[in-house]
């Protein structure tokens, strides 16, 4: 007994060490405690209040609610859903910048998503080629690799992935991009129950309107459900269902290009990923790569993806113009260790607008912005 009271009290006099020195943590030593103190704390036996009290700089990271595990990878690989995503942390600690607006450093990456008000985009950010060929200031600005997998330096070689060219001509009038929802049922905090335009469906209506319209992209939309079997929500084998799925569409329209897998995240339902552009109130965008692979297991030879290298150009592109254009409407790029069907074509990318605690209208206005970052990739010339 005196053994597990003497373990009590340490254990809340470092709670209170913490919490009184958080402030004073740097950015890799605040990484160092959610990377590798959260995974062994963030377990169903841990009450969160036990968590918040024990390490409370832990309180603070956005994590996903338990009804959105599925968002995160394709069952099928046999990954164990419940922790497919750890909290949305950098690995690195990014060096100083010289950019418009300041780069939130590892440390104070929750502050900047966790905002409840929308923060105002004076101006954009953009990083010169001496910055970004740094692997250590591309990871700690640009990307947050998850803990089961790793990127080589090489394989994030700025200058390689930036002079890939992505261009497409849609002066045929054939379709060039597909859009489509692996997980088409998702939702948003003001959705209409049973009302597909309130759903990310709805997202990619007012997007493929925008590309259209606007930029004279014709678009393919592929507005099928694959997470909902017989009426009821099944996200089991969403993934393989869209496969098949964008294989026949693919098979038929062999003319498109470009493949875009729209969802919507899952956060904590304290977190308001919005920023304001322009004065509106403006759902945050986030690229994911899949690599494929895993540190656990190695290169996943059932899930090969052809494509990888130029996946991470097509992200890392559409990262930067829209840190250009839009500054820190822009999350950090999500890498994963599993392939999120970006197997189908070089310009393949999973983008999640939002999450459930946006507002329909949030993500909707997403698409103004999102519209105008794959039109700057694809075909605006420099």
């Amino acid at each position: 007994m005196k053994i597990i009271l003497t373990c009590l009290v340490c254990a809340l006099c470092l709670g209170v060490l913490v919490r009184l020195d958080v402030t004073m943590l740097s950015g890799q030593a605040q990484a160092f405690f959610q990377e590798t103190v959260a995974p062994v704390l963030h377990v169903d036996t841990t009450g969160s209040k036990l968590r918040n009290l024990f390490v409370p700089v832990l309180a603070d990271s956005e994590v996903d609610t338990t009804g959105n595990r599925w968002d995160k990878v394709a069952v099928s690989t046999g990954m164990d859903t419940e922790t497919a995503f750890s909290c949305e942390t950098g690995s690195k600690e990014p060096e100083p910048t010289t950019e418009a607006v300041t780069v939130a450093s590892v440390g104070d990456a929750e502050t900047a998503e966790t905002m409840v008000q929308p923060l105002s985009i004076p101006a954009g950010i953009t990083y010169s080629m001496e910055q970004l060929n740094n692997y250590d200031f591309l990871v700690g600005n640009c990307y947050t690799i998850d803990s089961s997998t790793n990127v080589t330096a090489e394989e994030l070689a700025a200058d390689t992935l930036l002079s890939k060219d992505l261009h497409i001509d849609p002066a045929s009038g054939e379709y060039k991009v597909l859009i489509y929802h692996t997980h088409g049922s998702e939702t948003f905090a003001d959705s209409r129950p049973g009302v597909i335009e309130d759903t990310v469906i709805g997202l990619g209506d007012e997007l493929t309107r925008i590309l259209e319209e606007d930029y004279g992209i014709p678009v393919y939309h592929d507005r099928t459900v694959y997470d909902v079997v017989d009426g009821v929500e099944d996200r089991s084998l969403a993934y393989d269902y869209a496969s098949d799925g964008i294989d026949a569409i693919l098979q038929q329209y062999p003319s498109i290009e470009v493949v875009l897998d729209i969802h919507r995240d899952g956060v904590r339902e304290d977190v308001r990923l919005v920023r304001d552009i322009d004065g509106v109130p403006t759902a945050q965008i986030m690229f994911l790569n899949g690599m494929s692979r895993t540190n656990e297991n190695g290169e996943i030879d059932y899930l090969y993806n052809p494509y990888r290298q130029e996946n991470l150009a097509f992200s890392l592109q559409m990262h930067l113009a829209g840190k250009e254009l839009y500054g820190d409407l822009m999350r950090r790029i999500y890498v994963r260790g599993y392939c999120f069907n970006l197997n189908k074509m070089p310009r393949s990318s999973l983008i999640e607008v939002g999450a459930q605690t946006n507002t329909v209208a949030e993500a909707k206005n997403a698409m103004v912005p999102l519209g105008a970052i794959l039109y700057k990739v694809l075909i605006a010339q420099e």
